[in-house]
């Protein structure tokens, strides 16, 4: 069971998201708060990262939809640590 009062369904935190494919930079105006970088090894599918703080789950859940409709892969999805 989830207890709904966990300060981390409403706090801000940093996110990591890492798609399959080439998502263009300028996603970043579109995705607010997360910078947008592209890394394309040779002979490697291109990945895309979205990276930074995110307002809450909502919003998280939000940006996942977003990749989904445009029909993107989602490889990670990483909470990462916060300092304390």
């Amino acid at each position: 069971m989830v207890n709904s009062t966990d300060p981390t369904m409403s706090s801000p935190a940093a996110y990591l998201i890492r798609v399959s494919g080439w998502l263009d930079p300028s996603w970043t105006e579109h995705f607010d708060y997360l910078a947008v970088t592209v890394s394309a090894p040779i002979g490697q599918t291109p990945e895309t990262t979205l990276c930074g703080q995110v307002p809450d789950q909502a919003a998280l859940i939000g940006i996942l939809h977003e990749l989904h409709d445009l029909g993107v892969t989602v490889l990670v999805v990483e909470r990462l640590s916060t300092p304390g």
